[in-house]
């Protein structure tokens, strides 16, 4: 009896053991089938989606430690980049020093920012909040979703008469900068377009943020009221950290060896109390 059941015993796990054999080549055979699709990949760039040239841009982007990286899209309108750049054209400036001049254009392209690029705000939040950043993770992600933009000049001359050094050039722009909202659509950014964007988006999120302009080096930079170490400017009391935006890669509190005499950089703009 005992052998009867022995043999019953051994048919049966003999059985099973080629029904998982059968079905193992099976699923071999359907290869990835058995493997979850993976998610698909953020994409980083823009198609125009209709005659009007309207844009839908894809942004991928990481924080200076690769390990934490962004995804976030956005449509930008062709007409509206156009009405905003003629007011730009119209901003009327009058002769003062170097330092206030600028300060001037950059607090009128804030100022008419904020309203156009509130889907940007907005998004950037989203992230954030997903991401679960701290205080300063937020900035990072802030100025690195500028600073991973490839660097373009923007010149109120023809870009024929500059030493572009093969960048590309936008050139004959009234004042020699972008409003935020034309950067976005176009991507065309030097280091005061870039600036301007990114101290409006701080200010949304609450920062202090500010922007410094060296004549000498004829060079724009933000500066940012935030624990940090390394090169900064004291104001009100307070250190405002360097943060080079230009280029991937540059931390807060380090200026470039081309640009770091800090007695060469006076205040454009800042957020006055």
């Amino acid at each position: 009896m005992k052998s009867g059941r022995a043999i019953l015993l051994f048919f049966f796990v003999t059985f099973f053991l080629i029904n998982l054999l059968i079905q193992g080549l099976k699923n071999e055979e359907s290869g990835k089938n058995l493997v979850p699709e993976a998610a698909p990949q953020c994409t980083d760039g823009f198609q125009t989606i209709n005659e009007l040239r309207d844009r839908l841009h894809q942004r991928d982007w990481s924080l200076n430690n690769p390990s934490i990286s962004f995804c976030t899209s956005y449509e930008s309108v062709e007409s509206l980049s156009l009405s905003l750049g003629q007011k730009r054209n119209r901003m009327s400036i009058q002769a003062m020093e170097y330092a206030d001049l600028w300060g001037t254009v950059y607090r009128n392209l804030v100022k008419d920012a904020k309203p156009s690029i509130a889907f940007l705000t907005d998004s950037l939040r989203r992230v954030g909040r997903e991401k679960k950043l701290s205080r300063k993770g937020l900035a990072e992600m802030i100025v690195t979703f500028v600073q991973d933009i490839p660097y373009s000049y923007v010149l109120n001359q023809p870009c024929e008469t500059f030493d572009t050094k093969g960048k590309p050039c936008l050139g004959n722009i009234t004042l020699g900068i972008l409003t935020p909202y034309e950067f976005l659509h176009s991507l065309y950014g030097d280091c005061d377009t870039r600036a301007v964007l990114i101290y409006t988006l701080l200010e949304e999120f609450g920062f202090d943020p500010m922007i410094v302009v060296s004549n000498q080096y004829a060079h724009a930079m933000l500066a940012l009221n935030l624990p940090a170490t390394g090169d900064h400017l004291k104001y009100r009391g307070n250190n405002y950290y360097f943060w080079e935006t230009t280029t991937k890669g540059w931390p807060i509190g380090m200026l470039p060896p081309s640009t770091n005499n800090v007695s060469y950089w006076d205040v454009a703009l800042v957020n006055e109390l």
